[in-house]
């Protein structure tokens, strides 16, 4: 009873921390606004050069992604054949195709964010909000999808 108690603990948190984690950054981020270094940070992330890179950065991570579930699909040991066994296959996979989502639109956004830098759009703040946003939740996911792929190449 008790292991299944905690196993069940141990999957909510396994899907939820990224949502958590993103959450409460975005959060800090808005209450501590007006500290000066998050001010500095704030005006010095957001140059051209800096946000061609991100654009850079996340495509990559956005290939990187999908190959690790060419992968996956393609390895043959037993941990792969417990987690079909056990019906907890699809769930690895949704966990990657929530990570690809949210790498795929976080290119977006960040393309978005270097077309508009030198225009005034209107409710800027709330979009610079939803990009890093999805910025923490690529990062979260990313980890959690990779933590389980690692492990199981371990094996």
């Amino acid at each position: 009873m008790f292991e299944q108690i905690k196993l069940y603990i141990s999957n909510k948190w396994e899907k939820l921390y990224p949502l958590l984690f993103s959450s409460m950054i975005c959060l800090l981020l808005y209450f501590f606004k007006d500290n000066e270094i998050i001010d500095k940070c704030y005006y010095k992330c957001f140059d051209k050069t800096f946000i061609s890179a991100l654009v850079t950065a996340e495509s990559i991570v956005f290939g990187f992604l999908l190959t690790t579930m060419v992968t996956l699909m393609q390895l043959n040991n037993s941990a792969i054949k417990n987690l079909i066994d056990t019906n907890r296959f699809p769930e690895l996979i949704q966990y990657n195709k929530t990570a690809v989502i949210y790498s795929f639109l976080s290119v977006i956004l960040t393309c978005v964010l270097l077309l508009t830098l030198e225009i005034q759009i209107p409710y800027y703040n709330i979009f610079v909000a939803i990009w890093i946003f999805v910025m923490n939740m690529v990062i979260f996911l990313s980890y959690r999808f990779l933590n389980i792929f690692y492990s199981f190449l371990k094996r």
